[in-house]
């Protein structure tokens, strides 16, 4: 089913805002920008003849939001990256469509792994590899839409397709920071045990 990834991740994202974060602006802000996903993912506008869906709008105007008041004096750096990314995600969707026969298992969660991927290889911080991710994805997305226009003149730019993509790259790079931040934890401890006197 198209949009469960989706959802899951958006609604696994306001729980943990809503009630287990401290309340700061940083949790009322990620709080509703999980519920205008939600919200707005089924919605969709026609612009000239291209059908946009409005969560796509939501998730790029407050990534390029975020990155602006996160990194107002490496705008260059994030704005490369996610150009490197957007070709990576049109590069691999192009692919799929003219050589299938490259994609041997599932091609939304080998999409996936390869945006998480190129984003960690661009940055080392979680949210700018999540703002690398959100920032090229759409960009990718947009340059997709656009390439296939005349062939597939119904494609949802932002459509569930590109949603859950992106949910589950996410939750890969999300996965991946708590596996690291373990094993520093588990790390720490072994040598502060280390050297104890007896």
């Amino acid at each position: 089913m198209e949009g469960m990834y989706f959802y899951l991740f958006f609604w696994s994202v306001w729980l943990v805002a809503t009630f287990f974060m401290k309340k700061t602006a940083v949790r009322t802000k990620l709080a509703v920008f999980a519920l205008f996903m939600i919200s707005s993912a089924s919605l969709t506008v026609e612009v000239g003849s291209i059908h946009v869906a409005l969560s796509f709008f939501v998730l790029f105007f407050f990534s390029c939001y975020t990155a602006v008041e996160r990194r107002p004096c490496h705008p260059l750096l994030m704005a490369l990256s996610a150009s490197g990314l957007a070709f990576a995600y049109t590069a691999f969707r192009l692919l799929a469509l003219f050589d299938p026969v490259w994609i041997w298992f599932d091609g939304q969660w080998m999409l996936a792994w390869w945006l998480a991927l190129v984003s960690c290889l661009f940055h080392r911080g979680l949210v700018d590899r999540l703002l690398c991710l959100a920032l090229g994805g759409c960009q990718g997305e947009a340059v997709y839409a656009a390439a296939i226009h005349r062939m597939g003149p119904d494609y949802v730019l932002g459509s569930f397709s590109f949603l859950d993509v992106t949910a589950i790259s996410a939750s890969c790079l999300l996965a991946w920071e708590m596996i690291r931040f373990l094993s520093l934890q588990l790390e720490e401890k072994r040598s502060v045990g280390g050297t104890r006197q007896p």
